[in-house]
């Protein structure tokens, strides 16, 4: 049990480690890639549970319309990228990380 232990540890100080120097590119690239505010709005709604549909009717109530194609096609882009993963869900996708957790601010009315 002791030695289990100490194993996690050890996993836990390199996950923190990797996290933190792959902090700063992965921010740059987010940085790059999402272009306006209603991009960052999608990127944030992408949690693995809501459809294509639900995320483009939010983002079309507050924001520029949005279709749920042009959701799907960023989702596709985004993975190619690593910027999202596959979720349990077949066809949807969630964010690697929230924006604010990275220092990234979100669009107030999604907040």
């Amino acid at each position: 049990m002791n030695e289990e232990l100490q194993i996690i540890d050890k996993l836990d100080e390199l996950i923190f480690w990797t996290r933190f120097t792959a902090l700063p590119s992965f921010k740059a690239l987010l940085n790059n890639v999402l272009r306006d505010d209603t991009e960052k709005i999608v990127y944030e709604l992408s949690d693995g549970n809501m459809t294509t549909r639900e995320i483009s009717r939010i983002v079309s109530k507050t924001r520029n319309k949005i279709s749920h194609v042009t959701v799907a096609n960023l989702w596709k882009k985004w993975y190619v990228m690593n910027l999202v993963m596959p979720a349990q869900r077949k066809g949807r996708f969630k964010k690697v990380v929230s924006l604010e957790d990275i220092g990234i601010e979100v669009p107030e009315e999604e907040k």
